[in-house]
């Protein structure tokens, strides 16, 4: 089994991202992009802490300096970022941008639609988010699945109080078991870190941390709670500490459901896990605690328009991380069983997901 094979099947599957924070309204308006700088740096954390680590000043990065400057600052930063995901997914975009990412190229030829159509963007989910104590807006989950949304995504940072937001969680997950949704518990970020940063760039400004490791227990009782309840809707368990990724891949197989493949999962590598160790990390886990089958993949968890190709990331990875596997003699040298297995981490399980399956 060569990689080709398997990546020839993966390359020219649709995408479905599942979970991201695009902004809905820029996709809806479909209006021409701006310059290089604004589309692949203004709005990127990931960039900006990158650029904070390097030693750039925070008016270059978030501040009131004029783009060419700010734009200056990251071509500075770029050629440093050699080991970091950030510097393949560069790489992967200005790829499929065709351009050398040395001068601020404006992008007006480009329209949200046709980046989508051009990654062959077959669904990106405008999902209902909350945090795990806060009290749900159902009219806004009703106008989010008149949209097509399925996905309901919980912040729940701190797991120790997953129990005592259960009253909170409930009725909406009872909302997500009803209109066939599926729910994010995203468990695990230190988000308040430098309260400098914070009132500089702002919460989401990319300088978040890991907890500690997490409690499995805290979280069985609580999908337990909601199981009992028959409130326990299809859940991917996301965790910012990859110690908990053999935890919960575990735990998954606990709650299970008749005709619902996988239906608690451990979730993709998210975040700071979000690289290559840490997404074959996941794959590792998946295959021997769970059914890597039944994984539903890749989703970008982004504000950027060219984050898509980290979907090609994954596929690039998941494909090599096979042949690795059967070239030591642990999976077998067989595509009748290996294609199908791609295929469906790659898009049939996020797809079937998606559309309630």
């Amino acid at each position: 089994m060569d990689f080709e094979t398997l990546y020839g099947r993966a390359r020219g599957l649709p995408i479905i991202d599942w979970h991201n924070h695009l902004d809905m309204r820029m996709l809806a308006e479909d209006k021409p992009l701006g310059s290089l700088y604004e589309v692949w740096v203004k709005a990127d954390p990931y960039k900006h802490r990158a650029m904070r680590i390097c030693g750039e000043p925070e008016r270059l990065i978030t501040g009131d300096a004029p783009e060419a400057e700010k734009w200056a600052a990251w071509r500075r930063t770029l050629p440093k970022l050699v080991g970091n995901p950030l510097f393949a997914w560069a790489k992967m975009e200005m790829e499929f941008l065709g351009i050398d990412g040395v001068e601020n190229v404006s992008l007006a030829d480009w329209t949200p639609s046709r980046l989508l159509k051009a990654f062959n963007v077959e669904y990106c989910d405008p999902g209902y988010r909350m945090d795990a104590g806060a009290a749900a807006d159902f009219s806004e989950m009703e106008r989010v699945h008149a949209r097509g949304g399925r996905v309901l995504d919980i912040s729940a940072d701190d797991v120790s109080r997953l129990e005592s937001c259960f009253p909170a969680i409930l009725p909406v997950a009872s909302f997500a078991v009803a209109d066939g949704w599926t729910m994010l518990l995203h468990m695990g970020a230190l988000r308040e870190t430098s309260a400098r940063m914070r009132a500089a760039a702002g919460p989401a400004g990319g300088f978040a941390g890991m907890r500690g490791p997490l409690d499995p227990a805290v979280v069985a009782r609580f999908l337990d709670r909601l199981e009992s309840a028959g409130a326990l809707p299809r859940t991917i368990l996301l965790t910012l500490n990859p110690e908990a990724h053999a935890q919960l891949a575990v735990l998954a197989g606990s709650f299970v459901e008749e005709g619902v493949p996988g239906k608690v999962q451990l979730g993709p590598a998210w975040w700071w896990c979000d690289h290559a160790e840490g997404i074959r990390d996941v794959f590792e886990k998946q295959a021997a605690y769970g059914v890597l089958s039944t994984f539903v993949g890749m989703t970008t968890d982004s504000r950027s328009l060219l984050s898509f190709v980290r979907h090609d990331y994954f596929r690039r990875l998941f494909c090599r991380w096979l042949v690795d596997k059967v070239a030591a003699g642990e999976f077998p040298d067989d595509p009748a069983l290996l294609l199908p297995i791609v295929e469906n981490v790659c898009y049939r399980n996020a797809r079937d997901m998606v559309k309630g399956v």
